[in-house]
């Protein structure tokens, strides 16, 4: 069985509006010259790449990936078994547009994400986004019980 979460889209909500806009302004101009393609291609890589992680509950592996296009899902499988810690961390996260008037305006967010982390720090996973700390908590306890994670049983939810 495979779980597959989608974490962030790569460009943010501005960098995915823009993607849409050149789609639909390569499109009209595709119907002019075949050179607006190359706004549609490009419009299209904008709105549909985004990050996410590939979890194989069978094999006990983890890939997190970037999905190119929204198709081609591009990253390394990691063995399970090397990481030994756990994260669970708030990820505050804006983005600023500026409009014509040059006012700013910031979009805030916040959430709750799960990580993997090896002993000594080289390598972090993040495994899913939650709503909260207890959301983030449970998966935890399941993904111990489900991979077979012998070295991390501590951490696992009474």
């Amino acid at each position: 069985m495979k779980t597959d979460n989608k974490i962030d889209r790569l460009f943010g909500p501005s960098g995915t509006f823009a993607g849409y806009s050149l789609i639909f302004f390569g499109a009209i101009t595709t119907y002019f010259s075949l050179t607006g393609l190359i706004l549609v291609i490009a419009g299209a890589f904008m709105a549909f790449t985004y990050e996410g992680t590939l979890i194989d509950f069978d094999s006990a592996r983890i890939k997190p990936y970037t999905s190119l296009f929204g198709v081609y899902k591009n990253g390394r499988w990691y063995n399970a078994q090397e990481f030994s810690k756990f994260y669970i961390f708030r990820s505050r996260r804006s983005s600023t547009m500026h409009s014509r008037g040059n006012v700013p305006l910031t979009i805030k967010s916040s959430d709750i994400r799960l990580a993997l982390l090896k002993g000594d720090g080289s390598q972090k996973i993040i495994i899913n986004k939650y709503d909260s700390f207890e959301a983030a908590r449970t998966e935890m306890s399941d993904l111990i019980r489900e991979l077979k994670l012998t070295r991390l049983d501590e951490w696992k939810k009474p």
